[in-house]
């Protein structure tokens, strides 16, 4: 199973990122269970974690309607170092959780059987808020040297960070780290077409405990109160902005804030 595992990965990092996403989205349009399907007994579980929008906290109560050796926490680039991770345990993981863009290595190497699919959205001025407020004071993150003197307006004109332009459309997508230039039309539809096909849920952070709360519905159970987790400390509050940076957040995520708006009115018809 190893040596399968690593030929697999070894595959998926000769191809492209639009190719992998091609076979990855042939792969959940054929497995995903639609949300009136989901139970427990249906496995993998696969949250596909996008950073910013409360995914740590999503993750503290889906782990509980699994038993701990059965769950599996790794992000896309230490799973393309080690794939071999997926099967340590002489099993794959019934939960499965991290961040995983629609190109990623971890669809290719799920068992080719029914799984849930579930990710969460935020609010695209409140995520980039967060954002920044995270990496400029969280030392061990890997963007911290790079942005822990900015202020918010030389922030907000970083072009190399990906996370600050339509980050939330171009991981749903698969256009995370491409070069491909794209207008904002397709991304969208892109994007929405990956929404409607290959997700069994798609939360949204403003409504956080609805989220977990029709999950734990939908199988029968029900998930313990937990506090918040992963605070940030605050450098930069909504009620600090002024017209002109509110006014770069939405240009830098039209299309997110686009998007939002369709997965916050889907979801609000599921509860």
């Amino acid at each position: 199973m190893f040596d399968e595992l690593l030929n697999k990965a070894n595959s998926w990092k000769k191809k492209t990122d639009a190719e992998n996403v091609s076979i990855n989205i042939s792969y959940l349009k054929e497995n995903v269970l639609p949300l009136k399907h989901i139970n427990l007994n249906t496995i993998p579980w696969v949250f596909s974690h996008i950073p910013k929008t409360a995914g740590t906290s999503a993750e503290s109560y889906l782990a509980q309607a699994f038993e701990l050796k059965d769950t599996l926490h790794i992000n896309a680039p230490d799973l393309n170092r080690l794939p071999q991770v997926m099967y340590l345990k002489n099993k794959f993981p019934q939960l499965i959780m991290g961040h995983h863009p629609i190109h990623a290595l971890l669809y290719q190497l799920l068992p080719n059987t029914k799984i849930v699919h579930l990710s969460m959205m935020r609010e695209p001025i409140s995520r980039t808020l967060s954002y920044y407020n995270y990496i400029t004071t969280r030392e061990y993150h890997a963007l911290h040297q790079q942005v822990k003197n900015l202020n918010f307006d030389n922030f907000l004109a970083q072009n190399s960070m990906v996370e600050l332009h339509n980050g939330q459309a171009k991981r749903l997508s698969g256009h995370l780290h491409s070069q491909e230039t794209i207008s904002d039309n397709d991304l969208y539809f892109k994007a929405k077409y990956v929404i409607d096909n290959c997700f069994s849920l798609i939360g949204v952070t403003e409504y956080f405990k609805q989220f977990h709360q029709l999950i734990a519905k939908q199988c029968g159970i029900s998930f313990k109160e937990l506090p918040p987790i992963n605070r940030s400390k605050i450098k930069v509050q909504l009620r600090d902005l002024d017209r002109k940076q509110l006014m770069k957040i939405k240009e830098n995520n039209r299309v997110d804030i686009q998007l939002y708006d369709y997965v916050k009115s889907k979801f609000l018809e599921n509860i």
